[in-house]
């Protein structure tokens, strides 16, 4: 997303555009997953160069997530929560516990039942999380290598 398009997005939620609110949102675009505040801060430390705080980072994600640009995935890596851009669709996650990746599920096998649900229990649902836990290929492969 270029640097134009980045600052019509932000004035047109009411954020401020700074530099450092750009630099994380441009990153986060980029992502294919979701991603820990903390590997954020590590990667911009590292590739810019920049002299931001991880409470900072935090602080932007917050701000992100309340004005809609970022959502708090409900997936947790070692206890951390992670974040992505709001793609506007319901997404689920297949998430490797050897190596963390998180593969986004297309489709929501729930939403029949969601309405099941609700019909039977008189609950209005606000939401629900879909998050399958298992081995992805390249774990298996390098486990697979190990046991030869």
């Amino acid at each position: 997303m270029s640097r134009d398009k980045i600052r019509e997005l932000f004035k047109s939620r009411g954020i401020k555009n700074t530099q450092q609110r750009h630099l994380i949102y441009e990153f986060l675009s980029r992502k294919k997953q979701p991603i820990t505040a903390e590997e954020i801060y590590m990667v911009l430390l590292k590739k810019e160069k920049t002299k931001m705080n991880l409470s900072t980072v935090y602080r932007i994600l917050d701000t992100f997530t309340k004005k809609g640009l970022v959502q708090k995935s409900g997936i947790n890596i070692e206890g951390k929560s992670t974040y992505e851009i709001n793609h506007m669709d319901h997404r689920h996650h297949l998430v490797c516990t050897g190596c963390n990746k998180i593969i986004p599920i297309k489709g929501c096998p729930l939403e029949g039942y969601e309405s099941y649900l609700g019909e039977t229990t008189g609950f209005e649902i606000l939401e629900h999380h879909l998050e399958i836990k298992g081995i992805c290929p390249d774990c298996q492969k390098e486990t697979n290598g190990k046991d030869k």
